[in-house]
């Protein structure tokens, strides 16, 4: 469900949050509807490797480092005038970082929608052999776990409210179009 700013709020830029498991498409989804919105692109994994994290355990304290600063930089977008999506991994019942970034925009009164992409686990597994990082390919029945694991906090009741696309069957291209045309953005 979209948040609205209330009309006596002054308007800053919108936000667009998309989330999934690992390997749904959501970062190349990220910058295709940021394209065509002229929008900014936003990536969580920026951060995480920045801080010299990478992929892995996500103890607490980083987790709230690295969303501190995702927020710090969507706000400063937002307190611009432009607008941004910002694509992150959910692994976790909340408080997660859909919850963190949720309230942080309301908070500052940011209009924001969430999309969430569900593509099967077999089409995710799919992606990232074709992907091909080493330490995926390295840890396949791991990396089925982790995505089984994602799916399953994706199907938690607490996520049922958001538009879900299930990307498995479409291109990039489509799977933009139907995320654009269910926020009712689709470009003239």
């Amino acid at each position: 469900m979209p948040y609205q700013v209330p009309p006596s709020v002054p308007h800053l830029g919108d936000v667009i949050l998309v989330t999934g498991p690992m390997g749904s498409g959501k970062s190349t989804l990220a910058q295709q509807m940021a394209h065509q919105l002229e929008w900014d692109s936003i990536s969580e994994d920026t951060y995480w490797v920045e801080n010299d994290w990478g992929a892995g355990f996500r103890s607490p304290e980083q987790e709230h480092v690295v969303q501190s600063q995702v927020i710090d930089h969507m706000l400063a977008i937002c307190r611009s005038g432009r607008s941004v999506v910002l694509e992150f991994i959910l692994y976790a019942e909340p408080p997660n970082p859909l919850s963190s970034y949720e309230h942080a925009l309301a908070d500052n009164s940011v209009a924001y929608e969430v999309i969430v992409l569900k593509p099967s686990v077999a089409e995710v597994m799919r992606r990232i052999a074709i992907r091909g990082r080493a330490g995926d390919l390295q840890r396949l029945v791991e990396r089925k776990q982790d995505v089984e694991h994602q799916m399953q906090v994706l199907e938690s009741g607490t996520l049922r409210s958001y538009r879900a696309i299930d990307s498995s069957a479409l291109s990039v291209e489509e799977v933009t179009h139907a995320c654009l045309k269910s926020l009712g953005r689709l470009p003239s």
